[in-house]
């Protein structure tokens, strides 16, 4: 399993074909994961590889700045969990103003045809590409290149349409739980370590400030019971995330004691969280020695919540920027141990539709 950056250098990668999603993948989802397992079934069916197209940054980024969705995960960890559903490659293509402009006929001839030889395109049933969404899935099946299956939306326990808006929309209203479930996974997000302002040293629970790596939705004020990887390594975490009221002029940032981590310099290393539940919100405490003792409390909860879960460590490799191919030429392995419409496909290119579904 591989990724590489850009589909300039894949012609020829895929001389027998391939199957191929494509997608912004916001967070992964359910609606995703369908997609993607659709692939994968067509592709080993076929004797081909499976492929997912994804886009960086998210379209709106580059169409639309104003109205850019925060990201739902890192790209990191888009690529991890797309390679785990089972795709051979993950093509991660740089959306400039210079790629929006291909039309809809363009696209199909010069990406999916000519770049990826493509004999199967998975999409949801309302997908829409190219410039100014001029393309559909009867444009795709038009163009008589490939089969194309459209797969209709998909839908939770309750009947409502999974979306990267809808998890958003939970995640900001603080119902981990409902999200999670959705994405299949805990929410995750990942930032680098930058100096504070040192009072969780000072009450003896030296902190990691936090600032994201990519923009990231960032969840409601409170404090967390998490996962957190360092490297390596991963620790139960207690994660505070807004300004603490009990101090004036406080940083509203996200902060991170990891359980068990000697105590050391983290400045300029990564750090990726996994949100496991909502401890409790901020509040001002009466004292400096109560919000110690509640701080004592915190880390108990977090490291029992987090000890219940699973201690996810995420691989991903470095991606090839050369010439890469599938089978022949030198591709990214995956350590061996290891703009979208309701059911996930994206609506690229063009300006997006009201409260467009990203």
């Amino acid at each position: 399993m591989s990724w590489v950056i850009g589909i300039e250098g894949l012609r020829g990668a895929f001389p027998d074909g391939c199957a191929v999603t494509l997608g912004v993948f916001d967070g992964v989802h359910c609606g995703h994961a369908a997609l993607v397992e659709a692939t994968v079934r067509w592709a080993r069916a076929q004797g081909v590889p499976a492929v997912a197209l994804t886009f960086e940054p998210h379209p709106a980024a580059v169409l639309a700045p104003d109205q850019r969705p925060p990201m739902l995960c890192p790209l990191a960890h888009r690529v991890q969990k797309l390679l785990h559903l089972g795709v051979d490659v993950v093509i991660v293509q740089p959306f400039t103003q210079a790629f929006s402009q291909l039309s809809a006929t363009a696209f199909i001839e010069q990406v999916l045809v000519r770049g990826l030889r493509a004999r199967a395109v998975i999409v949801g049933d309302d997908f829409r590409f190219g410039h100014r969404r001029s393309g559909s899935v009867q444009t795709l099946r038009e163009s008589g290149a490939f089969e194309v299956i459209a797969l209709p939306r998909v839908r939770d326990a309750d009947g409502a349409p999974i979306s990267s808006t809808r998890v958003r929309e939970l995640i900001t209203a603080g119902q981990l739980e409902q999200a999670h479930a959705l994405l299949g996974e805990p929410y995750t997000w990942a930032g680098v370590v930058v100096r504070g302002d040192g009072r969780g040293r000072g009450l003896g629970y030296p902190t990691a400030n936090l600032a994201p790596i990519e923009p990231l939705l960032t969840p409601p004020e409170g404090v967390y019971a998490c996962w957190a990887q360092l490297g390596a390594e991963a620790y139960p975490a207690a994660v505070s995330v807004g300004a603490p009221p009990m101090f004036a002029h406080a940083r509203g940032r996200i902060e991170a004691y990891l359980i068990g981590l000697p105590d050391h310099d983290l400045y300029g290393q990564m750090l990726t969280l996994r949100f496991l539940k909502r401890l409790r919100p901020q509040q001002k405490f009466e004292s400096v020695d109560t919000l110690r003792r509640q701080m004592a409390e915190d880390v108990k909860l977090a490291q029992q919540i987090a000890s219940s879960q699973q201690n996810p460590l995420l691989e991903v490799p470095p991606a090839s920027q050369g010439e890469p191919s599938y089978g022949s030429l030198q591709l990214c392995r995956e350590p061996a141990s290891q703009g979208e419409s309701d059911n996930g496909s994206p609506h690229l290119w063009g300006e997006p539709e009201g409260g467009g579904r990203r």
